[in-house]
């Protein structure tokens, strides 16, 4: 496996991690070259290789193509020596930046190689960005990372595979395997342990979120949604996580005079069901996603949530099973939440819905099967090729 997330990321190295210790439990043999470090968090025990990547490479700024072309000219080889060092029998990658190198070196042993989608290549980043020419660029720069003839892409939600093949590459390289959580770790059964240490008891109405501090996260957007709930004196958010622009939120939240809103940082993955658990209802008000992994694990731990309706969110956050977003400004997330304020009883139904639905599609028993599979159809198909 090749992958080139930061030692800041989260869900990609969880996913990298995860996705490595099932399939050695059935058997196979994982080798894992990363941007994380071994013993970092997040990292792999698998990690045998590390060529460590810089956080803003990720970023998709003018600045940062000069950087990511000359990280790949050490990627590349880097690559190509871990494939002839350990001879895979499958490579396994993530675009963009991992995904040039992973190819070529391939092509170098004659192994087949597996993308995995597990971001913004559905480009709903494009309109984010107010220039038509820089989004025409970067557009382009990430389906060419998935122009490679790659042996199979897997998509982790059925949207990301519907605008792949929009996009013109051929149905059968493109698959559908379900991203995936703990289900054994987010249960239902976890204590609420950050209620009690944050005092709030039982008829408070808390709010939370967790993840990366940034404004396409619509932080900003669901801050200013609570100064409009100040009527409502039990009404609580609770921020987990870091970013570039939390010390804005936090100057935003002063100028609000909101005291009602608490950045809890980091917190430890260890910890995350218990912070699931303490919440009424998990909030992701993000304007682009493909489908965030704090997404499925609070639903995981019973906790119902409200998103966006971005990405592979919309494929499945449906009717009971959660609450849709479709435009997350202020007033509409403000109003969204007032509905549900007083409506525990069905909040807590939709949880348990929510738990059922993630046993029954997103387990990662479920996910490494169904990726070993395409590990088996690539090596016959290159076999039969021969």
């Amino acid at each position: 496996m090749v992958e080139s997330h930061s030692q800041r990321a989260g869900g990609g190295p969880i996913y990298w991690a995860e996705l490595s210790k099932r399939l050695i439990q059935r058997g196979h043999k994982v080798l894992i070259l990363s941007g994380i470090e071994p013993g970092a968090s997040f990292a792999s025990p698998n990690t045998v290789g590390c060529l460590s990547v810089r956080p803003d490479l990720r970023r998709r700024t003018p600045r940062t193509l000069l950087s990511r072309f000359l990280f790949s000219l050490r990627y590349i080889p880097a690559v190509r020596a871990f494939a002839h060092n350990w001879k895979p029998d499958i490579i396994h990658t993530v675009p963009p930046i991992a995904s040039e190198a992973a190819f070529r070196a391939g092509e170098s042993v004659g192994a087949p190689v597996v993308a995995s989608v597990l971001s913004h290549v559905e480009a709903q980043w494009k309109t984010l960005e107010a220039h038509p020419i820089r989004s025409s660029l970067f557009h382009w720069l990430e389906r060419r990372s998935l122009r490679h003839s790659f042996a199979k892409i897997i998509c982790i939600t059925q949207h990301s595979r519907r605008v792949l093949l929009s996009d013109g590459i051929a149905p059968e390289r493109v698959v559908y395997v379900p991203h995936a959580v703990d289900t054994d770790k987010f249960n239902p059964n976890v204590q609420p342990e950050f209620r009690e240490q944050l005092r709030l008891g039982s008829k408070e109405f808390v709010l939370g979120y967790a993840g990366t501090l940034t404004k396409d996260k619509g932080i900003e957007q669901l801050i200013h949604s609570l100064s409009l709930l100040k009527h409502h004196r039990n009404l609580h958010l609770v921020l987990a996580g870091v970013g570039e622009d939390r010390l804005f939120f936090e100057k935003l939240t002063i100028s609000l005079g909101l005291t009602n809103v608490k950045f809890l940082g980091r917190i430890s993955h260890n910890v995350m069901p218990a912070f699931m658990k303490s919440l009424d209802l998990f909030v992701v008000p993000s304007f682009t996603e493909t489908l965030p992994t704090t997404v499925l694990e609070a639903l995981s731990t019973g906790t119902p949530v409200m998103a966006s309706a971005v990405g592979g969110v919309a494929d499945f956050l449906q009717n009971k099973l959660g609450i849709l977003i479709h435009n997350p400004n202020e007033k509409v997330i403000a109003v969204t939440i007032e509905k549900w304020i007083e409506r525990r009883s069905e909040l807590r139904e939709m949880g348990n819905l929510g738990r059922s639905y993630v046993l029954e599609n997103h387990s990662w028993q479920k996910t490494s099967i169904q990726t070993e599979e395409v590990y088996r159809q690539c090596l016959e198909e290159t076999r039969s090729a021969l």
